[in-house]
């Protein structure tokens, strides 16, 4: 491993510890044992580092994921499943909540964050439409659904009552699972011209 790296695993705890918002190169760089200069010089800036510290919790999630789900693509309930059950695993609660502060500052508009959400969420919609068992003309659209869906519950999870979001993540997953090609009860069709 570099010493690039290095800084990269290191910064990625302390973010996960302390958050991003108010991340600054000197106290990070003496929670990792070295000086703010030595940061510039692999990572440039202090947005640098933060787009490198969130790339690789957004791997790091990635990877519990691709673990929870069987090599083939999946059916989109079992996708949102897996999803869910990663979630609730002790080890994905702080990358979890760091993703949703970054979301927030996002929709703040500071372009560090939001620049990099734009480049995770693609990512993610990538990674999930290639996973899917769907109709190759509606994966994208189907995983961007999905992660809409999924970032909600997050949402409620996490910052909500556990109890309504698990209730409605449990409620999504049945109407998804439906019979093949059913719509979710109380679905009307899109009137004739309807884009």
């Amino acid at each position: 491993m570099s010493r690039r790296d290095d800084l990269v695993e290191g910064a990625v705890a302390y973010a996960l510890r302390e958050g991003v918002s108010g991340l600054s190169l000197r106290p990070l760089a003496a929670a990792l044992g070295t000086s703010d200069r030595m940061l510039v010089y692999y990572f440039g800036t202090r947005d640098a580092v933060v787009a490198a510290v969130l790339a690789e919790v957004a791997a790091r999630l990635r990877r519990l994921l691709e673990e929870a789900l069987p090599a083939e693509p999946a059916p989109p309930a079992q996708i949102l499943a897996a999803a869910l059950a990663v979630a609730a695993q002790p080890e994905a609660e702080a990358p979890l909540r760091l993703w949703l502060e970054v979301a927030g500052q996002a929709a703040r508009g500071e372009e560090i964050y939001a620049s990099t959400s734009r480049a995770v969420i693609a990512g993610w919609i990538e990674w999930l439409a290639a996973h899917l068992d769907v109709p190759a003309d509606e994966r994208r659209a189907a995983a961007a659904g999905l992660l809409a869906a999924l970032d909600g519950l997050l949402v409620s999870l996490l910052t909500g009552d556990r109890a309504d979001a698990l209730a409605g993540g449990e409620w999504l997953l049945r109407a998804l699972a439906g019979p093949a090609g059913a719509a979710p009860a109380g679905h009307q069709p899109r009137p004739s011209g309807y884009a």
